[in-house]
C-alpha cells in the first residue's frame, strides 16, 4: 500500500509538465496568430495605400490633360478670331465699308457721328442714301439721290418734277407740313439748268441732295455726281445702338 501511494505521488509532477507544455504551445500559438493578424492588417494597409497613390497619379494626369484641352481651346479660339478679322477685312474691302456721318446734311435722319453700313453696289436707285466724295474737294460725305442719269431735274413751291412730273417726297412729309404751317419753303426754287447751264443729267450721272434742304451742301452747289464718285449705298445705321435703322 505505501509503494502505490509513492507511485502516485510521484506521476503528479508529469501532469504539470504537461499542462505547462500545453499552456506554452497555446501561448506560442495565440503569439503567432496576433504576429500573423497583425501581418495581414499590414498587408491590408499597403492595399489600401497603394490604390489611393494611384488615384493621386490619376487625378493630376486628369488634371494635365484637362490643361492641355483649355490651352488647345484658347489657341484655336485666337487663330477662328485671326481668320474671321482677316476674313471681315476681305468683305469689308470688297463689299461693305463702315463709315462715320460727319456734319448735319442729313438732319434729322443722320446725325454727326452716328455710324453707318454701306454696301458697294453699282445698283443706284432714286432716293437712295449714298455716300459720296465731293467731286471738288473729294471729301466724303451722305447725300440722297433725287436724280437719275439723263432725267430733268426742278423744284417748283416744294413739289419736286423729274422730267416735268411731279414726284413725291414722302422721307420729307413732316418737314414739308411744319413748311406749311410756318409758310416758308423748304427746298427753294431750282431747275437742273439754272444750277448746271444743263437741261438733262450726262450718262452715268446723279443729282443728289441733303434732307436739311437749308444748310446741306450738296449738288446745288458741286453739280452732279459721277457714279465712279459714289462709293456705296447705306443700308444700315448702327451707332448709336438704340437708334439702330435701316434704310
Amino acid at each position: 500500500m505505501k509503494q502505490t501511494k509513492k507511485t502516485r505521488k510521484k506521476k503528479q509532477p508529469l501532469k504539470k509538465s504537461t499542462d505547462s507544455k500545453r499552456t506554452n504551445q497555446s501561448k506560442k500559438k495565440s503569439k503567432n496568430l496576433a504576429v500573423q493578424t497583425k501581418n495581414r492588417s499590414k498587408q491590408s494597409n499597403n492595399r489600401t495605400k497603394k490604390p489611393s497613390l494611384g488615384k493621386k497619379k490619376h487625378k493630376k494626369v486628369h488634371i494635365n490633360r484637362k490643361k492641355e484641352k483649355q490651352r488647345q481651346l484658347i489657341k484655336e479660339i485666337i487663330v477662328s478670331l485671326i481668320l474671321l478679322v482677316g476674313l471681315l477685312t476681305i468683305v469689308q474691302s470688297l463689299f461693305f465699308t463702315f463709315p462715320t456721318v460727319e456734319g448735319y446734311g442729313m438732319t434729322p435722319l443722320l446725325n454727326d457721328g452716328e455710324r453707318v453700313i454701306v454696301r458697294k453696289t453699282k445698283r443706284i436707285e432714286r432716293f437712295d442714301l449714298v455716300y459720296i466724295r465731293d467731286p471738288k474737294t473729294k471729301r466724303t460725305m451722305i447725300r440722297r439721290v433725287i436724280g437719275l442719269p439723263e432725267e430733268e431735274i426742278a423744284y417748283q413751291e416744294d413739289q419736286l418734277f423729274v422730267d416735268q412730273k411731279p414726284i413725291i417726297e414722302r422721307f420729307l412729309k413732316k418737314e414739308l407740313n411744319e413748311a406749311k404751317v410756318e409758310k416758308r419753303l423748304l427746298t427753294d426754287d431750282f431747275s437742273l439748268r439754272t444750277v448746271t447751264d444743263e437741261s438733262r443729267l450726262p450718262k452715268d450721272s446723279y443729282f443728289v441732295l441733303g434732307d436739311n434742304r437749308h444748310y446741306a451742301a450738296d449738288s446745288r452747289n458741286f453739280g452732279w455726281v459721277e457714279k465712279k464718285d459714289i462709293l456705296g449705298v447705306v443700308k444700315v445705321r448702327i451707332a448709336p445702338l438704340h437708334q439702330l435703322k435701316q434704310f
